[in-house]
């Protein structure tokens, strides 16, 4: 099993956004494009696909969220004293910068108007993807809402992906074990 049969399994009963990462076959610089579709040659058939940037940002039921595949956290931690992904998260929201350490030692498109990069308004969830391991915790932002910020492990190699309740904003891992490069024949486990 594959990341396009999990893929295809998943969009038969919810939307499915994928986001490119650090290693994908799209732009290497921030912000990336989506990944093209005859990537996904089943997947894009279905209308719960859709193929998004990174960073991306999303509203889903009133729930804010926005996020990247972790380049900018990972970029931070190579050069910083900071030694936890969900402790840079927290870094980047409070200084109000999605990726900091852009362009001099993270790959950025070149903008003179603008800069993207500049949280404008305050996600109710914020994360970050190709983490160590998943971590989660509920900070209050600066307007005294609740805000949930989540490291998502690196799929590929952990066969983790996050569940966030809309109403709580209470988040846990799901083990797609199945999917395992070492593992050939299994049935899935969603235990967490």
């Amino acid at each position: 099993m594959d990341i396009l049969f999990l893929l295809c399994s998943l969009q038969a009963s919810v939307p499915v956004d994928c986001m490119p990462g650090e290693f994908d076959p799209t732009n290497y610089t921030l912000p990336q494009q989506p990944l093209h579709h005859c990537m996904f040659p089943q997947a894009v058939t279905y209308p719960t696909m859709q193929l998004v940037t990174n960073p991306y940002q999303a509203d889903i039921d009133g729930v804010r969220f926005l996020g990247t595949a972790g380049q900018n956290v990972n970029d931070i931690f190579c050069y910083s004293s900071m030694n936890d992904h969900l402790e840079i998260l927290e870094w980047t929201l409070k200084i109000g910068h999605l990726s900091p350490t852009a362009p001099d030692t993270l790959g950025c498109y070149p903008f003179y108007e603008t800069d993207p990069f500049i949280i404008k308004d305050c996600p109710h969830v914020y994360f970050c993807g190709n983490a160590p391991s998943f971590k989660s915790k509920i900070v209050k932002g600066v307007e005294g809402q609740r805000l949930l910020l989540v490291t998502v492990p690196e799929f590929a190699t952990t066969q983790k992906a996050c569940l966030v309740n809309l109403r709580t904003l209470e988040c846990q891992p799901v083990s797609f074990s199945a999917f395992s490069a070492e593992d050939d024949i299994g049935e899935m486990d969603i235990s967490h």
